[in-house]
């Protein structure tokens, strides 16, 4: 996938997200639920399956020390 395609892409999750957000009839909640699932559901056919898996391992391993950089400079 080149570089484009994914830039493209993005742009439209964008661009999908606000234009729920300003027209939807839900609950905060409920939109931010569904756009969660509907971003997910988008990274996973735009990066494939293994790829989407190996970013969301990552960020997660990111959260994790970031949330752990701030729980010891608090102790």
């Amino acid at each position: 996938m080149n570089k484009n395609t994914l830039l493209a892409f993005f742009g439209g999750v964008i661009a999908g997200g606000f234009t729920a957000l300003l027209l939807a009839p839900k609950s905060g909640e409920e939109t931010r639920d569904i756009l969660s699932d509907k971003i997910k559901s988008g990274l996973k056919t735009g990066l494939g399956k293994e790829n989407y898996d190996d970013l969301s391992n990552k960020i997660q391993d990111l959260k994790n020390n970031i949330v752990n950089k701030f729980q010891t400079k608090e102790a």
